[in-house]
Protein backbone atom coordinates (compact mmCIF):
# COMPACT_ATOMS: atom_id res chain seq x y z
CA UNK A 1 0.00 0.00 0.00
CA UNK A 2 2.81 2.41 0.93
CA UNK A 3 4.64 1.84 -2.38
CA UNK A 4 1.40 2.39 -4.32
CA UNK A 5 0.93 5.75 -2.57
CA UNK A 6 4.54 6.71 -3.31
CA UNK A 7 4.08 5.68 -6.93
CA UNK A 8 0.86 7.70 -7.22
CA UNK A 9 2.58 10.73 -5.70
CA UNK A 10 5.47 10.33 -8.12
CA UNK A 11 3.11 10.19 -11.13
CA UNK A 12 1.20 13.20 -9.85
CA UNK A 13 4.47 15.10 -9.49
CA UNK A 14 5.57 14.12 -13.02
CA UNK A 15 2.16 15.07 -14.43
CA UNK A 16 2.12 18.50 -12.73
CA UNK A 17 5.73 19.20 -13.70
CA UNK A 18 5.10 18.21 -17.32
CA UNK A 19 2.07 20.47 -17.70
CA UNK A 20 3.73 23.35 -15.88
CA UNK A 21 6.75 23.17 -18.17
CA UNK A 22 4.56 22.71 -21.22
CA UNK A 23 2.46 25.79 -20.41
CA UNK A 24 5.59 27.88 -19.83
CA UNK A 25 7.16 26.73 -23.08
CA UNK A 26 4.03 27.19 -25.16
CA UNK A 27 3.51 30.67 -23.75
CA UNK A 28 6.89 31.69 -25.09
CA UNK A 29 6.81 29.95 -28.45
CA UNK A 30 6.43 33.43 -29.87
CA UNK A 31 10.08 34.10 -29.00
CA UNK A 32 10.97 31.92 -31.97
CA UNK A 33 9.06 34.30 -34.25
CA UNK A 34 10.42 37.43 -32.58
CA UNK A 35 13.23 37.74 -35.14
CA UNK A 36 10.81 37.91 -38.06
CA UNK A 37 8.74 40.69 -36.52
CA UNK A 38 11.88 42.45 -35.29
CA UNK A 39 13.30 42.37 -38.81
CA UNK A 40 10.12 44.10 -39.97
CA UNK A 41 10.53 46.82 -37.33
CA UNK A 42 14.19 47.36 -38.34
CA UNK A 43 13.14 47.61 -41.97
CA UNK A 44 10.49 50.21 -41.14
CA UNK A 45 13.00 52.16 -39.06
CA UNK A 46 15.38 52.17 -42.02
CA UNK A 47 12.58 53.35 -44.35
CA UNK A 48 11.73 56.26 -42.04
CA UNK A 49 14.82 58.28 -42.81
CA UNK A 50 17.81 58.60 -45.04
CA UNK A 51 21.00 56.57 -44.65
CA UNK A 52 22.09 56.37 -41.01
CA UNK A 53 24.84 58.95 -40.62
CA UNK A 54 28.11 57.34 -39.55
CA UNK A 55 29.39 60.37 -37.66
CA UNK A 56 26.58 60.36 -35.10
CA UNK A 57 27.56 59.27 -31.62
CA UNK A 58 24.69 58.15 -29.42
CA UNK A 59 24.88 56.82 -25.86
CA UNK A 60 24.27 53.09 -25.73
CA UNK A 61 24.20 50.85 -22.63
CA UNK A 62 26.52 48.13 -23.96
CA UNK A 63 27.51 46.85 -20.50
CA UNK A 64 23.82 46.49 -19.60
CA UNK A 65 23.23 44.36 -22.70
CA UNK A 66 26.29 42.26 -21.83
CA UNK A 67 24.79 41.73 -18.36
CA UNK A 68 21.41 40.74 -19.86
CA UNK A 69 23.11 38.33 -22.29
CA UNK A 70 24.10 36.26 -19.25
CA UNK A 71 20.83 36.65 -17.32
CA UNK A 72 18.08 34.06 -16.88
CA UNK A 73 15.62 33.75 -19.77
CA UNK A 74 12.89 35.27 -17.61
CA UNK A 75 14.99 38.39 -17.06
CA UNK A 76 15.92 38.54 -20.73
CA UNK A 77 12.26 38.49 -21.78
CA UNK A 78 11.34 41.07 -19.12
CA UNK A 79 14.19 43.27 -20.35
CA UNK A 80 12.96 42.98 -23.95
CA UNK A 81 9.45 44.07 -22.92
CA UNK A 82 10.77 46.91 -20.79
CA UNK A 83 13.04 48.17 -23.57
CA UNK A 84 10.33 47.89 -26.22
CA UNK A 85 7.98 49.91 -24.03
CA UNK A 86 10.64 52.60 -23.57
CA UNK A 87 11.25 52.71 -27.33
CA UNK A 88 7.51 53.02 -27.97
CA UNK A 89 7.20 55.87 -25.45
CA UNK A 90 10.19 57.64 -26.98
CA UNK A 91 9.09 57.26 -30.60
CA UNK A 92 5.42 57.99 -29.96
CA UNK A 93 6.01 61.74 -29.86
CA UNK A 94 4.60 62.57 -33.28
CA UNK A 95 3.56 66.06 -32.24
CA UNK A 96 7.25 66.79 -31.66
CA UNK A 97 8.43 65.29 -34.97
CA UNK A 98 7.61 68.31 -37.10
CA UNK A 99 11.26 69.04 -37.87
CA UNK A 100 11.97 65.56 -39.21
CA UNK A 101 10.67 64.45 -42.60
CA UNK A 102 9.66 60.92 -41.80
CA UNK A 103 6.66 59.32 -43.42
CA UNK A 104 3.91 59.47 -40.78
CA UNK A 105 2.35 56.22 -42.01
CA UNK A 106 5.69 54.42 -41.68
CA UNK A 107 6.15 55.78 -38.15
CA UNK A 108 2.61 54.64 -37.27
CA UNK A 109 3.17 51.15 -38.67
CA UNK A 110 6.56 50.95 -36.92
CA UNK A 111 4.87 51.69 -33.60
CA UNK A 112 2.18 49.06 -34.28
CA UNK A 113 4.84 46.44 -34.92
CA UNK A 114 6.61 47.38 -31.67
CA UNK A 115 3.30 47.22 -29.77
CA UNK A 116 2.74 43.73 -31.19
CA UNK A 117 6.19 42.59 -30.08
CA UNK A 118 5.64 44.03 -26.63
CA UNK A 119 2.19 42.51 -26.13
CA UNK A 120 3.31 39.07 -27.33
CA UNK A 121 6.30 39.15 -25.00
CA UNK A 122 4.12 40.31 -22.11
CA UNK A 123 2.22 37.04 -22.46
CA UNK A 124 5.52 35.24 -21.91
CA UNK A 125 6.35 37.42 -18.90
CA UNK A 126 2.96 36.62 -17.35
CA UNK A 127 4.11 33.01 -17.04
CA UNK A 128 7.12 33.92 -14.92
CA UNK A 129 7.17 34.56 -11.21
CA UNK A 130 7.16 38.21 -10.33
CA UNK A 131 10.21 39.28 -8.30
CA UNK A 132 9.58 41.02 -5.00
CA UNK A 133 12.12 43.74 -5.81
CA UNK A 134 13.02 45.92 -8.79
CA UNK A 135 15.77 44.45 -10.91
CA UNK A 136 18.85 46.64 -11.42
CA UNK A 137 18.41 46.54 -15.20
CA UNK A 138 15.00 48.23 -14.87
CA UNK A 139 16.57 51.32 -13.33
CA UNK A 140 19.53 51.31 -15.71
CA UNK A 141 17.43 51.12 -18.88
CA UNK A 142 15.07 53.79 -17.52
CA UNK A 143 18.04 56.13 -16.97
CA UNK A 144 19.31 55.44 -20.49
CA UNK A 145 16.02 56.38 -22.12
CA UNK A 146 15.81 59.46 -19.92
CA UNK A 147 19.20 60.48 -21.37
CA UNK A 148 17.85 59.95 -24.90
CA UNK A 149 14.87 62.19 -24.09
CA UNK A 150 17.31 64.84 -22.85
CA UNK A 151 19.08 64.73 -26.23
CA UNK A 152 15.79 65.49 -27.96
CA UNK A 153 14.87 68.24 -25.52
CA UNK A 154 18.33 69.84 -25.54
CA UNK A 155 18.36 69.92 -29.35
CA UNK A 156 14.76 71.22 -29.40
CA UNK A 157 13.44 68.12 -31.20
CA UNK A 158 15.44 68.99 -34.31
CA UNK A 159 15.82 66.65 -37.27
CA UNK A 160 19.44 65.80 -36.30
CA UNK A 161 18.27 64.97 -32.75
CA UNK A 162 15.60 62.62 -34.09
CA UNK A 163 18.22 60.97 -36.33
CA UNK A 164 20.32 60.34 -33.22
CA UNK A 165 17.30 58.72 -31.62
CA UNK A 166 16.60 56.63 -34.72
CA UNK A 167 20.22 55.48 -34.66
CA UNK A 168 19.96 54.58 -30.95
CA UNK A 169 16.70 52.67 -31.53
CA UNK A 170 18.36 50.74 -34.37
CA UNK A 171 21.18 49.70 -32.02
CA UNK A 172 18.66 48.61 -29.39
CA UNK A 173 16.59 46.57 -31.82
CA UNK A 174 19.67 44.83 -33.20
CA UNK A 175 20.95 43.87 -29.74
CA UNK A 176 17.45 42.84 -28.65
CA UNK A 177 17.35 40.47 -31.63
CA UNK A 178 20.43 38.70 -30.30
CA UNK A 179 18.94 38.39 -26.82
CA UNK A 180 15.61 37.06 -28.16
CA UNK A 181 17.42 34.58 -30.36
CA UNK A 182 19.47 33.29 -27.42
CA UNK A 183 16.42 33.16 -25.14
CA UNK A 184 14.40 31.11 -27.64
CA UNK A 185 17.00 28.35 -27.90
Amino acid sequence: MYTMMKQAQMWTYIFVTFFTLQSQCSACKWLGRYGTVSSESLSLLREMGEQYPNNIKVPFPGPLYNFIDNAKVEDQVKFLVLTLDHIINLMDAREQMNSVHWNATTVEYFLKVLHRQSSELKECVAQYQKPSHKESYELRIKRHFKALRKILKKDKYSAPAWEKIRRAVKSHLQRMDIIANNASV
